[in-house]
């Protein structure tokens, strides 16, 4: 007798549910590929110069409050203030601290672009390879200086420099010059005559920014960046 259309369906659910088995067990078996997602590939870190050069930045003019063309200012921590300004033969025009801009000129040394930077709180240099003219005494950290040929942190110093003894540890007033100067907030950067400073991950970083010549300054680090070298404490 003909198969009635009952019949007709269970024979389809009779076959469907024998389907799914077979390939249930292939898939057991390991003879059905599964396709798989390839896993994200990591994306590199960017180094400190990248991430700099990434940050937002903040117009000149809001950074200029102490006059004249060069820009100071103060890391929204507190820890650091910096100028982007010149210096010639040691000497820096210096927009905050008069006492750095002083002394004899050797006007045989040419005057060029450079970042002068001051840390109240620091880690001692790495090394030490300034005797201070013969005395071996007061070599220290917690002032960097940037042109385009290279870094330096510390020096021959006696005392405290304006940012220790205005923001350091145990200063109790704001009152100073270093108190009145812009903040230069985390995350942003400010470019002027070739350099370029902001604040990150790494602290302070300053860079020549033609030649990613440049340092990243905290309370408890200090690295420079150099095509050729590095040196980190």
């Amino acid at each position: 007798m003909p198969a009635t259309g009952g019949a007709r369906r269970r024979v389809r659910i009779r076959a469907a549910v024998v389907g799914w088995i077979v390939f249930a067990a292939a898939a057991l078996t390991g003879c059905v590929e599964v396709p798989v997602s390839p896993a994200p590939s990591a994306e590199p870190e960017l180094s400190p110069q990248q991430k700099l050069a990434a940050m937002p930045e903040v117009p000149v003019e809001e950074l200029q409050s102490v006059g004249g063309e060069a820009v100071a200012f103060l890391t929204e921590n507190r820890n650091a203030y910096c100028a982007i300004t010149t210096e010639q033969g040691g000497i820096i025009n210096s927009p905050v601290d008069p006492r750095l801009s002083g002394g004899q000129r050797d006007d045989s040394v040419l005057e060029v672009p450079a970042v002068y930077c001051e840390l109240a709180r620091y880690p001692d240099p790495a090394e030490i390879t300034d005797d201070c003219h013969g005395t071996g005494l007061g070599f220290k950290g917690g002032t960097v200086l940037l042109t385009a040929d290279g870094a330096s942190y510390g020096g021959c110093r006696v005392g405290m420099t304006l940012m220790e003894s205005e923001l350091g540890p145990g200063a109790v007033s704001m009152e100073g010059a270093l108190g009145r100067l812009p903040v230069l907030e985390d995350g942003l950067a400010v470019e002027l005559n070739g350099f370029r400073c902001g604040t990150g991950e790494r602290g302070l970083v300053c860079v020549a920014v033609a030649t990613e010549t440049g340092f990243a300054a905290s309370a408890d680090t200090f690295e420079i960046f150099a095509a050729e070298q590095r040196a980190q404490r």
